[in-house]
Formats: structure tokens, sequence, C-alpha cells
């Protein structure tokens, strides 16, 4: 028959308030809950389920209500300060100092007995004008309006709106809004509920049911599976955190091992055992951020200490001349917070000099980790950032194949088109800057610097003369690029709507 199909998926409760409607033609949801005997919250439900499949809609009024906040309470019992203050200045007490000892919120009170010009004001004392002594003798429309409403909330429209608006500026009354939801049927409501039998239904099988076949003797409830359902937002990590994750996975299976190491770190590691001298721009206060507690902190074995001295002094063994300065190891000494995870690379390669006999070589590392800049905060700059790096170590290892590591890497990360190009950076040497073709704004993006490290790099930490392949990725330009972010900032800001409709990292 016509209209079968839905009566049968209707559930007990849009049964019920369809046959109830259809004798009272409209109620609100809190009558519908009362004559029914149904929480308020199961009849707002079945409102809902009921004006989907079309059977049922709504009407809602919206009525504004006024009500006193605590501070607006306070002062409906005891007067407002304005009024208190006006009492003592009639009593006598004129002097502003003894009357901000006297009066709370003083300061509060005597804006509004000036704006009233209820006094005047000469010398640090008070004196009372004729409206003043008025104000005293009875209640202002204020005062009258927070009575009326200590008694309970009015409408809004009950109110004069300028003294509505002058109380809730002082943060003496709120705006309440009260929706009342009125039901009624539709024409396809109206054809159906006089066919409507309300019955026992089966709506969710248990092992009873099954067990006893009750499913043979009562209604199976049909449920209609093309009406829209709410938005589930189920828990998953920040998306920076997924892109850290997959760029972690990458470089593990391609058979690198973690280097992990402090964030506080001494400058030896950060700058001077990376061949960078300690008078080079990078380590200025407007670039790093320097420590105050602690100060300074340990450096390496003294081998190791010796070594980067002499080559930053006059080359040591390198075939170099050095930086020609005094090296200062107390400069060295100094705390900061690193500025590029290469500062593990650097460590990575001191562990790996006493291991060397113990065929500790050859070696893959890469990192992961937050770094920190003092830049000023826009668009495109942050303080404070993740970066990733690599190393290779090995004897055989050569320039071709730092290109072939880093195609590899960008082609897991969905980039299929690499191009290389010649660059300098101060502790590499050959060097390159890495570029991938982005297909969407149809343009070449720079992501990566790299090149081989300096014998003044190797020699000193390694102990040995052997090619170093490097190389430190951006990371914050591809989570950009993937999901069309063009603020850095956004990508920490933890915006709940981003969160939640943002497609997980997956490529």
């Amino acid at each position: 028959m016509k209209h079968e199909r839905l009566i049968s998926s209707l559930h007990e409760y849009e049964k019920r308030m369809l046959k109830l409607l259809k004798d009272k033609k409209e109620l609100d949801v809190e009558e519908i809950a009362k004559i029914t005997n149904l929480p308020k919250d199961s009849v707002e439900k079945a409102t809902l389920w009921a004006k989907l499949k079309g059977v049922v809609d709504t009407r809602e009024e919206v009525t504004e209500y006024l009500e006193l906040t605590d501070e607006g309470l306070t002062y409906a019992e005891e007067g407002l300060p304005e009024k208190r203050l006006l009492s003592l200045v009639n009593d006598g007490l004129t002097s502003i100092e003894e009357l901000k000892k006297r009066v709370d919120n003083f300061h509060v009170a005597l804006i509004w007995v000036k704006k009233n010009g209820w006094v005047s004001i000469s010398e640090g004392r008070l004196a009372m004008t004729p409206t003043g002594k008025n104000a005293l003798m009875m209640k202002t429309p204020t005062e009258k309006v927070l009575s009326i409403l200590r008694l309970g909330r009015r409408k809004v429209s009950e109110i004069d709106p300028s003294i509505a608006e002058t109380l809730r500026r002082r943060g003496l009354v709120k705006v309440r809004k009260s929706v009342k939801k009125t039901v009624y049927l539709t024409k396809l409501g109206k054809e159906i509920a006089p066919r409507i039998r309300i019955e026992e239904e089966i709506v969710q099988l248990t092992p009873e049911i099954l067990k006893n076949r009750l499913w043979k003797k009562r209604k199976i409830r049909a449920y209609d599976v093309t009406i829209p359902v709410a938005t589930t937002h189920p828990g998953k990590r920040h998306f920076m955190y997924q892109a850290i994750s997959y760029i972690r996975k990458i470089w593990l299976e391609m058979g690198f091992k973690e280097m992990t190491g402090p964030i506080l770190e001494v400058s030896f590691w950060n700058f001077d055992a990376l061949y960078q001298p300690q008078d080079h721009p990078a380590r200025d206060l407007a670039d790093t951020f320097y420590m105050k507690i602690p100060e300074s902190g340990a450096l390496p074995e003294e081998e190791i200490v010796e070594a980067v001295k002499a080559t930053h002094e006059n080359g040591w063994t390198c075939n170099s001349t050095g930086w020609q300065y005094k090296w200062d190891p107390e400069f060295a000494r100094k705390c900061i917070l690193r500025t590029h995870t290469t500062s593990l690379s650097a460590r990575t390669l001191a562990v790996l000099r006493k291991d060397i006999e113990q065929g500790a070589l050859p070696a893959k590392y890469f990192s992961v980790g937050r770094v920190f800049r003092n830049e000023t905060l826009d668009w495109k700059h942050l303080a404070e950032f993740y970066q990733t790096d690599g190393i290779v170590v090995g004897e055989n290892v050569n320039f071709r194949h730092l290109l072939g590591y880093l195609k590899e890497y960008y082609a897991k990360l969905g980039f299929k088109k690499v191009r290389f190009r010649p660059a300098y950076f101060p502790y590499t040497e050959m060097s390159t800057e890495a570029e991938v073709w982005n297909p969407e704004h149809k343009e070449w993006m720079e992501l990566v610097g790299a090149g081989i490290f300096r014998p003044e790099v190797v020699k000193p930490l390694l102990g040995i003369e052997i090619p170093v392949l490097a190389w430190g990725p951006s990371l914050e330009r591809i989570v950009m690029d993937k999901y069309g972010i063009n603020d850095m900032r956004e990508l920490y800001w933890n915006d709940i709507k981003k969160l939640r409709e943002i497609k997980m990292w997956v490529w």
C-alpha cells in the first residue's frame, strides 16, 4: 500500500508524536514531552527524524530575556555604588581619599555620579548638586529595572532599550534566548497519521530475541538508510604529526637510522663543529636564541675540541687555511636553542668516530625535530618549526648517490619531477638545491639544500676524511602545499573546525 514503507520506518516515538498531532494540529516540543511522558531530548530527536522523513515541520519563535548577573544581583540587593557614594557625600564625607576607603568600586561610582551630574569635583572633594539631592530622594530608572529583574527575568521588549543597553555595558545584566519550537504535520504527515498503529517492535536484535525466536512474533522496524545522519568527527592525530610520522617512515624504509638529540644545544655542536666561524652573522642575537639559564654548557672530549679549534684557526690537516682567527672555547660553550637539526648530524659523526673499527661504517642516518630561529612572525616565518636532516657516510658514496636519495625521497612524497641546481652552503662542497614540480600551480618549488660535507667538518669529528652526504629538506612547505595553506602560522593554530575537516595524510 501507498506509504506503507514510510510508516514501517517510523520509530515508536515518531508514531506517538504523529498520532498526537493528528488531533492537536500543532504543539511545541515541551507540550509533546509532557503529554507523551517522554524526555524532552527524545522528543527533539523524534522531531528531527520525522522532519527528515517529511512528515512534520517545525516553526521556531525566539524570545530574548534579560536577567541579572551576579554583580547585578548584588547591586539590586545592596544598591548601586554611585547611590552609596552619593549618600556618604550627603552625610558630609566629601574627601575623595576617604570615600575611596568606604565605597567598593569607587572609580565606577565616581564615573556615574559625575556623568549623571549628581556632584561637582574641586580640590579633591565632592560637592552635592541639586540634581544629586533629587536623586537621593527617589529611585532612578536603572534602579527600578534592577528591582524588577531581582524578581525574575523579563522579556527584553518589556524593558526600556536605553536602560537595558546601559545595564548590559556595565555587566549587570545578560541576555538569554529562549527558543520555542512548534511541531505540526505536513501534507504527507496528515495522510499517514490516521493509519498509524503503535505496536511493540524490534528495533535492535539481542541474543534473547534470537534464542527465543521472538523475531517471528514481533514486527522488525525497517530502517531508511537514505536519511542524512549527523557528521561524526573521530579522533585523529594532528595533520602535522601525521606528516612527520609519514616522513619518518620513508627514511626508515630506505634503511636509515634515526638521530635524536637535545633541543637545548651548545654553540659548539650547532655552529663550531660545522665549521661556521664565531663571527658569522647567523650567530647574532637577531638570528639565534641564546639562553640565560643555563648560560654555558660542556664541550666534548678534548681531542675533538682541539681538532675543531685548529681547523678554525689554521685549517689543521684538512688542506685548508681555516678562518684565520683565534677560536674562543668559552664562546663555543654558550647555550642556545638549536637553529637546525644539522647539529644532530655533527653529534652523530662524533659518536661514529668511536665505533669505526667495529664496523660502524658505512652508515645512514636521518632526523626530524624542532628548531628555533629569532624570526619576526609572519605568513612565511615562524620562530619554531620542524626540520629534517640526513647523512650518508661511506668510502664509495658520491654526489650522484646524493641526488638519487633525494629523488627517491621526493618520489615517495608524490613529487615525480625533481631538478637540481648548483648552490653554496658554508659546510658543504659540492652543494645543490633541489626543486620539485608542482603540477597544480605549474611551478618549481625549492625544498632542500644539500651537498657533501667539507673535510673541515668531517675530519675533526669523525677522525678520518671520508665522503659524507648531507641534506636538510623543508618540512612545513610540503605540508602547506599538500593542504593548500598559504599562511605558515595556520599549521599550528589548532583550529578545531580545520582539524576536524582536514583530510588524513595519504599520498
